[in-house]
């Protein structure tokens, strides 16, 4: 028995030493170490990431405006208002006609090139500005709606348009109202501003007005009431001529151109 007891109190030493050593090896923690840093050492600033600039978008192109003549009944073609409401030159004016519209010659010193007209007719076809789609340049004249005689702004857009000569009543009778009006202002029986406005508003309507004249009423003659007879003054016992023609004397007496039994050759004789 005392030797069961010794070797109890031998197991039990040697497992308080045991654990003794296990909490000092889990308790246990190295010096630390403190680290100066180096005097030379200088901090390294990373530079910030410069941002991209922003993308700006492009602008879509404007759209076309899109819209064609206006057809009136019966085929009569005006510009679309929208498009060409017509424009005047700013160098031309009520007082300045004796000096430019009215001058012969004048509006060939203001006139745009050819090329300059084509290429906006090309345009103005090409975007919807046609007659029954026809876009052939040679069947328009590129037309200033209210002419350069007139005073109209020679390359404006907003007075040019496509003038179908198809068309009922087309460029060829705009022309005429054109020459017409300009002979009327020039007059002065017509003002500037009113010719310009006539023709820009509704060319067909100043057509119908300045040169289309309504005809005048037939006035059948009234008939004339033939003039009395004029009085013949003879002579009595004078030769005349026709046989039962009458005269008178000149006093009066009525006379008869006859024969007599004695006599048979025809005088004025009494009645």
């Amino acid at each position: 028995m005392t030797r069961t007891v010794l070797t109890f109190f031998a197991v039990a030493a040697t497992l308080l030493a045991l654990g003794a050593c296990t909490s000092v090896r889990e308790v246990y923690q190295p010096p630390m170490r403190l680290i100066t840093p180096s005097p030379t050492a200088t901090a390294t600033t990373v530079p910030a990431a410069t941002p991209s600039p922003a993308r700006t978008a492009k602008p879509s192109p404007p759209p076309i405006s899109r819209g064609g003549d206006v057809i009136l009944v019966g085929g009569v073609v005006l510009p679309n208002s929208a498009r060409t409401p017509g424009e005047r030159n700013p160098a031309v004016t009520q007082a300045t006609i004796g000096s430019t519209i009215c001058v012969s010659g004048w509006t060939a010193t203001v006139r745009p090139p050819s090329s300059v007209t084509t290429a906006i007719k090309v345009q103005q076809l090409a975007s919807g500005y046609a007659f029954h789609g026809d876009t052939s340049t040679s069947d328009y004249e590129e037309d200033h709606l209210i002419s350069l005689e007139l005073g109209g702004s020679p390359s404006s857009v907003a007075n040019l348009w496509p003038e179908p000569y198809a068309a009922r009543e087309g460029a060829r009778a705009k022309d005429a109202l054109e020459n017409r009006l300009h002979v009327l202002v020039c007059e002065t029986r017509v003002s500037l501003l009113t010719a310009q406005k006539a023709i820009a508003d509704n060319w067909w309507d100043a057509y119908r007005k300045y040169v289309v004249t309504t005809p005048r009423p037939v006035v059948k003659p009234q008939p004339v009431a033939p003039a009395p007879p004029t009085t013949h003054i003879v002579h009595p016992g004078a030769f005349c001529a026709v046989r039962g023609a009458t005269g008178v004397t000149t006093t009066g007496r009525a006379m008869v151109c006859k024969t007599t039994s004695t006599d048979s050759r025809l005088r004025w004789r009494s009645a």
